[in-house]
């Protein structure tokens, strides 16, 4: 558990560091150069996800509450429309325009999807602790930037560009992607 555990808080604070430290932040920036820095922040991110991934699959699931008997039907219907999310971060696309997070949107349905069909302790800490980044991210970004930050340009084609990429990425973690992360096949 400990492996996941670091894991996770690993991928948070990364993640967490530039809201919470920004004058840090830009002299690290400056120090290193642009892409030293860079370079840094993801190979951080990267130990971080192999942490997650091994601590995963270490671990046995240890059961802790009841499961809704609706948990499936939930996560069929709302993982498109996470990946979807997730994937609008980028680009000139109407669900950036709508919505002021849809990236971190998508991993929170992501991971509050996921505990509808998980109710095991490795879940818990997985799921529940990259939300609850989601969720402190959301929060921080939206008032540190309240009313200074321009709606980005949307087209059309953008949004559909998102929409053909979170629905591939759907596909392909259902037949193929699942199963080879987490060791957990969807079919």
């Amino acid at each position: 558990m400990l492996m996941l555990i670091l894991g996770v808080l690993l991928f948070t604070l990364v993640h967490l560091y530039p809201c919470f430290a920004p004058a840090h932040r830009a002299r690290l920036r400056a120090r290193l150069g642009e892409n030293r820095y860079k370079g840094c922040f993801s190979l951080l991110l990267l130990v971080a996800i192999a942490l997650i991934i091994a601590g995963w699959r270490s671990l046995y699931p240890m059961p802790l509450y009841f499961l809704p008997s609706w948990g499936p039907m939930a996560v069929q219907g709302l993982m498109p429309l996470a990946l979807i999310l997730f994937f609008a971060g980028q680009g000139p696309n109407h669900f950036r325009r709508w919505l002021r997070h849809p990236q971190l949107l998508g991993v929170l349905i992501w991971s509050g999807t996921h505990l509808l069909v998980n109710a095991e302790a490795r879940s818990l800490v997985l799921f529940g602790g990259l939300g609850v980044w989601a969720i402190v991210s959301i929060i921080w970004i939206s008032l540190r930037d309240w009313g200074q930050v321009p709606r980005p340009e949307a087209n059309w084609q953008g949004t559909l560009v998102t929409l053909a990429l979170g629905l591939a990425a759907y596909t392909l973690l259902i037949f193929w992607g699942h199963g080879w992360l987490t060791g957990i096949a969807l079919y």
